[in-house]
């Protein structure tokens, strides 16, 4: 006579078959996230080369509508009439942005992006135009520019506004979790905040 599984026996490897389900997910998750943050942290070097190449030619750095959508303009060929005639030393395009990469407004999405109308997961790009470092923008880099990304929550404070350097900590990164996602914001890959093995979720270029 064949004996089947008990009930007892069911139940256990059930419950380690969710446990390892549980644990595969979870490293996917942490894949994925990594993978994004390198593929964030690769464009805003793209961005940053092109960047360099239209400022050698121009004198100046683009334009700064504080989202990104001017910079896209600027360096890419789909507005070759955006320059007028003291602006002819422009030689680009400098870089070419492929069509998931842009929203319906322009704007460069990150890799967070939901959807074409996202415009919370979207690079912003402020810069020096002026050349007076006392003015802002840009808030880190006052002699050239500032480029980032709110990372995977979309947002760079507690309030979900931009722009607050000095309430909420220099975009928060003050080794403090100011925006309440577990992970503690920290400049220094070797300091306290990566004791949690990450650093806080905004990609920048400071």
């Amino acid at each position: 006579m064949e004996k089947g599984f008990t009930l007892v026996e069911l139940i256990i490897v059930i419950a380690i078959v969710t446990v390892l389900s549980g644990i595969a997910v979870i490293n996917f998750l942490k894949v994925t996230e990594k993978a994004k943050r390198a593929e964030a942290k690769t464009f805003i070097a793209g961005l940053q080369t092109a960047i360099s190449m239209y400022k050698l030619d121009m004198g100046h750095y683009p334009p700064d509508d504080e989202s990104s959508a001017s910079l896209r303009e600027a360096l890419s060929s789909e507005t070759k009439d955006f320059f007028d005639e003291e602006d002819s030393g422009w030689a680009g395009p400098y870089m070419e942005f492929k069509d998931n990469q842009v929203n319906n407004y322009g704007e460069l999405l990150d890799p967070w992006y939901q959807s074409k109308d996202d415009r919370k997961h979207i690079y912003t790009y402020k810069a020096n135009i002026d050349g007076d470092i006392f003015t802002t923008p840009p808030f880190h880099n006052r002699n050239s520019y500032d480029i980032y990304c709110r990372g995977f929550d979309g947002k760079t404070g507690t309030d979900g506004v931009d722009g607050n350097e000095l309430m909420d900590g220099n975009y928060f990164q003050n080794k403090k979790d100011d925006d309440l996602d577990g992970f503690v914001d920290e400049l220094d890959s070797n300091g306290p905040g990566m004791a949690n093995g990450y650093l806080e979720d905004d990609i920048n270029n400071w």
